[in-house]
């Protein structure tokens, strides 16, 4: 099996999230995967499946940058009544994935850009144009 690039891993993650397919975004991260963000952190691929039932969010990228296997993602993400799908909040966010042969290691959220970049150790050099 070809291995993808991190770029595309994240891009498929974002694809999936925003499809609700929880089954194909879990295919992509490690079974050990490090998840990290406002709530906490830990390890494990049961709670990135808890965090997707969860959030009701769709996140749609809006700026890339990569360094090696880290890929770091300004998103501007919703979050919907699970019940209605009617939006109950939005606001941008940085999200930071660490790829390990071809999937998800660590990922972990947080609330500026900035302070995304700047714990991948990148800076605006490091930014890349969108996937296509």
């Amino acid at each position: 099996m070809r291995q993808l690039d991190p770029v595309a891993v994240v891009q498929a993650f974002h694809d999936h999230l925003n499809d609700r397919n929880a089954g194909a975004l879990l295919d992509l991260a490690t079974d050990n995967v490090r998840v990290g963000g406002p709530r906490g952190s830990g390890e494990g691929k049961h709670l990135l499946e808890e965090w997707v039932g969860r959030a009701s969010i769709t996140m749609t990228p809006q700026r890339w940058f990569r360094a090696g296997d880290t890929v770091v993602v300004e998103q501007a993400a919703t979050w919907h009544d699970p019940d209605t799908g009617a939006e109950t909040g939005s606001q941008t966010v940085a999200t930071m994935f660490t790829i390990e042969s071809g999937q998800i290691a660590a990922i972990a959220r947080y609330g500026f850009l900035a302070e995304a970049v700047h714990s991948a150790n990148m800076d605006e050099t490091n930014e890349i144009s969108a996937p296509v």
